[in-house]
């Protein structure tokens, strides 16, 4: 035992002693991860959901009353169009307006809706509107990842269920008065398909806002909606609906929020967070980059705008920066340039905003990659933006969605390479790509696929709209503590 004799504020003298138990051996205990339950309690549970709506979409689109009577859809076909409409991607081996009758289109934008909401938002909404019962804690763990929300901002402060009402309102909100403007700018000459043009406007609508990619406007210069290449406004409505679901809910109710405290304090107080900040800063870089990448490569380029007017040539150059996480476009893929192709495919890969209708890997995180390694070569310990240090488990986070999505696509691109030998490196790269970002845009090829080509494509749509959840899911109940750490030694790098 070792005696400590001190002294108080009075001269008292006190006398320590340690005590025995601090002398015994510590045990260091691993948490184990839990077993996973199966049923309706299961964090899983919502993710199955999600593949069952998918199944139920593929048998209502294989069904023969969804589709024009001279069409013949396969059981695979009707798979790849129901998990392209859930993941709001848009990659459709056929021309929507052809082969689809009015009862499949609606099916088709029944699940590009709830897929652009958030199957998890869309299930806690129907459990809360139609039965009244409580999200469990697990549930709302899973609402909140399929979401991608993994900061602790004062959009996601509140209740989970609170947050699902809010995002339903916005959405539904923002799609009926696409609506309107659709009704109201269409011309007659725009409309080239047997349906009304209020169906049209509702289609083009959701399909726009959720960045699906469907379409039912004939394709002209290989474009998917070429042939409204003249209906400027069209084209500004439908990069402001792509742009609004791109940009993520959190952005979209804070500049609500700083808007009316704005005006209620007489144009004095405004406050943004950093989320905002990293998202609008990002994203204006992404589309400035994206138009004036284009707009360079493709000048000359008589196959996509290299015929057309200097204005045009701008408008055009900002409708595909704009559209490069829907697979709206008014040229045809396969023509452009190789560094446009290339360029497309980073912008693809990268994606939108969290907690937006977007798939791949999110501006913020890759704005958080970019910071980390900025900080790294300057030699900086902390990594921060806008004079606002990041946590290490966000960096961390960052890190495995970036190399997790990389190594995905390269395996599965080399496992359909191996099925289609005779397609282009370029055009296969280029799907896979956009079937991982939930983009829709193509070279062409998805017809040509065979039915094992599909069927990957399909699990890579699927991976890249729910791959952070999927990782979340990977790490729930992982919560090692170690208190001894093993010697330190270096590897040579380089």
């Amino acid at each position: 035992m070792v005696n400590f004799n001190q002294k108080n504020n009075d001269g008292d003298k006190i006398h320590r002693v340690l005590r025995s138990t601090q002398f015994k051996p510590e045990i260091i205990k691993l948490q184990k991860k839990s077993k996973s339950r199966i049923g309706v309690k299961s964090p899983l549970f919502l993710f199955y959901g999600l593949l069952f709506l998918i199944f139920i979409g593929a048998i209502g689109l294989f069904l023969p009353f969804s589709s024009n009577s001279n069409q013949n859809i396969s059981l695979v076909d009707s798979f790849f169009i129901s998990a392209s409409a859930v993941t709001v991607t848009g990659l459709t081996p056929f021309e929507s307006e052809e082969t689809w009758n009015i009862y499949g289109l609606t099916i088709i934008s029944i699940l590009s809706f709830i897929g652009g909401l958030g199957f998890m938002v869309g299930a806690g909404f129907l459990i809360y509107i139609l039965f009244g019962k409580k999200i469990n804690l697990e549930q709302k763990m899973m609402i909140n990842e399929s979401i991608s929300d993994s900061s602790t901002s004062k959009f996601a402060s509140g209740s989970s269920i609170k947050i699902v009402l809010n995002i339903f309102y916005i959405t539904v909100a923002i799609q009926i008065i696409g609506v309107f403007i659709f009704y109201y700018l269409w011309n007659s000459k725009d409309i080239n398909n047997n349906h009304s043009l209020f169906f049209n406007s509702v289609f083009q609508s959701i399909s726009a806002f959720n960045g699906a990619g469907f379409d039912i406007i004939s394709g002209e210069n290989g474009g998917s909606i070429g042939s409204i290449v003249g209906n400027v406004n069209i084209l500004y409505t439908i990069s402001f609906m792509v742009f609004l679901g791109s940009i993520g809910y959190p952005v979209i109710f804070e500049f609500i929020d700083n808007l009316k405290l704005f005006l209620q304090s007489k144009y004095k107080k405004i406050f943004f967070s950093l989320n905002f900040k990293v998202v609008v800063s990002a994203t204006i870089f992404i589309i400035l980059f994206g138009t004036f990448q284009f707009l360079l490569f493709e000048w000359s380029n008589v196959n996509t705008i290299g015929k057309e007017s200097f204005e045009n040539k701008i408008i055009l150059s900002f409708f595909h920066s704009f559209n490069r996480t829907s697979g709206f476009s008014l040229i045809d893929y396969n023509l452009i340039h190789n560094s446009t192709s290339i360029t497309t495919m980073i912008l693809m890969f990268v994606g939108g905003s969290s907690l937006s209708v977007s798939g791949g890997i999110k501006v913020g995180t890759l704005t958080v990659i970019f910071a980390a390694i900025i900080s790294n070569i300057i030699g900086k310990e902390e990594i921060t933006i806008f004079k606002r240090t990041l946590t290490k488990e966000v960096i961390r986070r960052a890190l495995i969605i970036f190399i997790f999505s990389i190594i995905f696509i390269i395996f599965s691109f080399m496992i359909i390479s191996a099925f289609e030998p005779d397609t282009i490196f370029r055009e296969l790269l280029f799907e896979c790509v956009s079937a991982f970002g939930n983009v829709g845009l193509t070279t062409g090829i998805t017809n040509e696929l065979n039915d094992i080509s599909k069927i990957f494509i399909i699990f890579l749509m699927i991976i890249g709209r729910f791959g952070p959840l999927l990782l979340a899911l990977m790490f729930i109940g992982k919560n090692y503590k170690i208190n001894a750490k093993p010697a330190y030694e270096n590897i040579r790098l380089g």
